[in-house]
């Protein structure tokens, strides 16, 4: 997004201030021109004459390849500012392309905020009517408790399981006698009559429920299932007893099941062995427990459960998608601010490099003051080297030439417009104002979907409601 912004600004064509200037090696040049030599070769000559009033070809060599040093130098320098300047004149364009950049970012990241807004509007409905129709629920039962959760099934499942190895383990011995299979024929039995007896009355306990239930049809039901259970248990119980009885008295196995029910109708308490009724209290035991567990296995009141479980599931699905709405909001919000504050340093850093290049103390005019003096004075130098070696060697009187000072012509800037200057600084001040915009925009619409995603109990209020209603 801020690739056409920082193209405006980039300083690829630009020459570091550190190279803008060439280094002027005056030792380099003393020894390509051998400055030494040529001087003593021709003082000895007496060379140039003692009239000449102008720089001698080696003279001229010297400030010919100084000039050229400080000409590439005062080009890059005028590149420099040309670039800068450029900068400055660009700086409406870079105002108008951060205003695209801002104004992209504040609707990418409102399409972000409307995209979850479509999101958790089912989540949000779902939550607010499971919560309505629980208090209703609750009004019409008269309800003020917490229901009680189903514990899952497999803390139910083995439970049921240990309360039938119980019940198997503890008749097993009891019915082993007279079985032709021993003990485990009498285990097998067991394990049998055991899981009829816990499974029923497990179910029977679940139904028996209803009895607590405010529909009178409904009541009605669970007494029914309540007395059922009992008979159930007392017939089951009894009718294992008298088949126990039947063995100890020795008839077959076959005879056994075929007599027990016969018996048990004749006279349903004529026990005749005191294991007989230690089964009896065994399974009635068993029988209780587990029509107890039937009965709490969700809360007492039939359907308060599935209700509570509903509403617990619309929590937890508004939970996870407003946590992922506002984890993805935040993502991009911080995106988009940063990807604005960048676009912000970009312009101003690129303009105000621009004015104090142009306009102010930089660097750049600092190295231009400092390379325009080496310039003279490493030419002075040169010069003075040839010279003395030419003097030296002279038998007559230096040139008035020798005399001279050479320097160059002092370098003037080329004026920048201070309307130039005026117009970038408020142009910049312009791009600043519209990022703070922009992220003030884009908090307000986090802010205005965080609300609108609501928490938990605001949904439950029914707040989202009356917020559409105003």
């Amino acid at each position: 997004m801020l690739e056409r912004l920082k193209a405006m600004f980039r300083s690829d064509d630009v020459i570091s201030t550190l190279s803008v200037f060439p280094e002027i090696d005056e030792e380099k040049i003393q020894r390509e021109l051998a400055l030494d030599s040529q001087g003593r070769d021709r003082g000895a000559r007496n060379q140039p004459e003692p009239s000449a009033q102008e720089p001698d070809h080696i003279e001229t060599a010297i400030i010919t390849r100084i000039e050229a040093l400080r000409r590439t130098g005062l080009e890059n320098y005028e590149q420099y500012r040309r670039v800068y300047n450029e900068r400055l004149a660009r700086a409406g364009d870079a105002k108008k392309e951060v205003e695209i950049v801002a104004g992209r970012a504040r609707n990418e990241f409102g399409a972000s905020v409307q995209g979850w807004k479509t999101t958790m509007t089912p989540t949000i409905e779902r939550l607010n009517e499971t919560y309505t129709y629980r208090r209703h629920f609750r009004d019409r039962h008269r309800l003020i408790r917490p229901a009680r959760q189903f514990e899952g099934w497999v803390k139910f499942a083995a439970l049921a399981v240990i309360y039938i190895v119980i019940e198997s383990a503890m008749n097993s011995f009891m019915f082993s006698r007279g079985n032709e299979s021993g003990l485990l024929g009498g285990l097998l039995t067991a394990f049998i009559f055991s899981a009829l007896n816990v499974l029923v009355s497990i179910l029977m306990g679940y139904f028996a429920r209803y009895v607590n239930h405010t529909n009178l049809l409904k009541k009605l039901f669970g007494l029914l299932v309540i007395l059922s259970w009992i008979g159930f248990a007392v017939a089951l119980n009894l009718m294992i007893a008298h088949f126990r009885d039947l063995i100890d008295a020795g008839a077959t196995w076959e005879a056994a099941l075929r007599q027990a029910v016969p018996n048990l109708t004749a006279g349903p308490v004529a026990l005749t062995g005191m294991d007989s009724w230690i089964l009896v209290g065994i399974g009635g035991f068993i029988s209780t427990l587990a029509f107890l567990k039937g009965w709490t296995a969700e809360d007492p009141f039939p359907g308060y459960s599935q209700v509570e479980g509903e509403l617990a599931r619309a929590r937890r699905r508004h939970e996870i998608d407003m946590t992922r709405a506002l984890d993805e909001l935040t993502d991009r919000r911080d995106e988009a601010i940063e990807e604005l504050r960048d676009a912000d340093r970009q312009v101003r850093d690129g303009i105000t490099e621009a004015i104090d290049a142009l306009f102010g103390q930089s660097a750049l005019n600092a190295h231009l003051e400092t390379f325009l003096e080496q310039c003279d004075l490493k030419l002075a130098h040169l010069l003075a080297v040839y010279r003395d070696a030419n003097r030296n060697a002279r038998t007559e009187p230096a040139p008035p030439s020798f005399a001279r000072v050479h320097r160059f012509a002092a370098f003037t800037p080329a004026r920048i417009e201070d309307g130039r200057k005026t117009n970038a600084e408020a142009e910049a001040a312009k791009v600043t104002e519209t990022v703070d915009a922009a992220i003030a925009d884009i908090f307000a619409q986090f802010e205005n979907a965080r609300r609108e995603f609501r928490l938990p109990e605001e949904i439950q209020r029914g707040d989202h409601l009356a917020a559409g209603r105003a």
